[in-house]
């Protein structure tokens, strides 16, 4: 499997899955809790990508693991290379999601390599923290970006959740014509406050 290859995935149920690895539905689940086969999307699971890291990880050779490790370093540096094209001058939305792809393909194989790879349960959830903060963060920084580019600004609750997406002119109207509270509902509300 190479970084560059093109194909279209075919998704699957998780009890297709389960069929076609011969495992149980049981152990599809444990699988992708500890991040050996990757979770599943609105389409279901990718049949070839599963098959692929179930075969490395349960009987793949030395060589295998080199190839593995290799793309890794593909992934990461494509990753790379599209984050900092997304962000030139003339850049656009394709140029974002270019980026967006890319990155959550390398840090999904980082979180394979570091489940198969890793000594202990302590070291794994390490550097999952690691690869799951750095993902946030690019990911964060190009949806900002890419917010910029149409010229929309977005407003969060506190946990993170996107609530809407306004235009500056709009959201700059919605402050203007917000009333003031009253003096004597401020009062009131401060008197109340102190019973």
């Amino acid at each position: 499997m190479t970084a560059t290859t093109a194909r279209e995935p075919v998704f699957v149920s998780q009890i297709e899955l389960a069929h076609d690895l011969k495992l149980t539905d049981r152990r599809i689940r444990q699988l992708v809790d500890e991040r050996i086969l990757p979770p599943a999307r609105d389409e279901g699971h990718d049949l070839e990508l599963s098959r692929q890291r179930y075969r490395l990880y349960s009987s793949g050779s030395e060589r295998d693991w080199d190839r593995c490790f290799d793309e890794a370093e593909d992934l990461a540096r494509m990753a790379a290379q599209l984050n900092e094209r997304a962000f030139e001058d003339g850049a656009g939305l394709e140029d974002v999601r270019a980026a967006s792809s890319a990155i959550q393909r390398s840090t999904a194989m980082m979180s394979f390599l570091t489940a198969a790879k890793s000594k202990s349960q302590s070291e794994r959830e390490l550097f999952w923290t690691i690869w799951d903060r750095e993902e946030g963060q690019a990911l964060g920084a190009l949806f900002a970006h890419a917010m910029k580019l149409m010229g929309k600004t977005h407003l969060r609750t506190d946990d993170g959740d996107l609530i809407e997406v306004v235009s500056p002119e709009e959201r700059v109207a919605k402050k203007r014509s917000r009333p003031k509270p009253s003096k004597k509902r401020v009062r009131a509300k401060a008197l109340s406050g102190r019973r």
